[in-house]
């Protein structure tokens, strides 16, 4: 689809200039200048995201829980509708349009937690539950099943006066320590540092507030493993699952993720000690 005529059916106004953003793996992203202001457009990667209908219920949800807690120190994006609907399907695609969030502050591993436990916090802080609409983190275990973002890489979550969580599509139910571990596991992707493990396991304890349960606590470090190892079985099936990302590179991200899993194993004790103190301080 034009890019152009997208923004328009949104009611974008005209679009002045626009570029392709490469930071996705999954969706096509474009950072549109329009005569109404500054837009992501994403067209949805239909191979991963079979339902779309269902992302859309699952935002419609989500944003009902935001605005029930306008003062919880975490944004969400501000989608377009088109026809009454946040999505436009055209051509066997499915289009998006939202907000542009602009980065204001520097990259935090504590505000990166908050972010990320802030946003459990408010999606499971009423009754109502997130439908499943893809296979992905699909684990049986005696814990509450949670409402959750599925998706907590730095890149989701843009920083300023407050953070906002943004890539609402991968959100659905499954546990805790999912959004827990792939934040945890994003803070360490470059270079394995404890006081940045610290600061983001404090940030996220923080903005949970007492949402976790003792079990769900007491999983936090195995299911961040178990995340890794997620990812590298993913990574391991190649570019069918990351179409943005090439062979080689697909064989570089598994090699990198190998290592985060053998740092995370030298670091058990250490790590877990952690968990358990930083929960122990009246932030449970």
């Amino acid at each position: 689809m034009d890019i152009g005529h997208a923004a328009g059916l949104f009611g974008a106004g005209s679009v002045h200039s626009y570029a392709e953003l490469k930071s996705g793996h999954i969706n096509q992203s474009f950072l549109l200048e329009c005569s109404g202001g500054r837009y992501i457009l994403q067209s949805l990667n239909r191979d991963i995201f079979k339902y779309p209908e269902i992302i859309a219920e699952n935002t419609e949800l989500i944003l009902k829980a935001f605005s029930e807690n306008l003062d919880c120190g975490v944004q969400i994006p501000v989608f377009l509708e088109h026809n009454g609907s946040m999505y436009l399907k055209e051509n066997g695609e499915i289009w998006r349009m939202y907000s542009y969030i602009e980065p204001t502050g520097e990259y935090s591993a504590y505000m990166h937690g908050f972010a990320v436990g802030r946003f459990l916090k408010v999606l499971n802080s009423g009754d109502m539950k997130l439908k499943v609409h893809m296979k992905l983190h699909e684990f049986d275990l005696p814990l509450p099943m949670r409402n959750i973002h599925g998706d907590t890489k730095a890149d989701n979550v843009i920083f300023g006066e407050s953070p906002a969580v943004i890539d609402l599509d991968t959100a659905s139910r499954g546990y805790a320590f999912v959004d827990f571990g792939d934040m945890l596991r994003s803070v360490t992707s470059e270079v394995f540092d404890i006081q940045k493990i610290s600061a983001a396991v404090s940030g996220f304890a923080e903005g949970a507030g007492g949402l976790l349960t003792d079990d769900e606590i007491d999983t936090l470090y195995d299911g961040t493993l178990l995340i890794i190892s997620e990812l590298l079985e993913r990574y391991r099936e190649g570019i069918k699952n990351f179409p943005n990302k090439s062979p080689e590179q697909c064989l570089e991200r598994q090699r990198q993720l190998a290592t985060q899993i053998d740092d995370f194993r030298t670091h058990e004790d250490e790590i877990s000690s952690i968990v358990r103190t930083i929960f122990g301080k009246g932030n449970k």
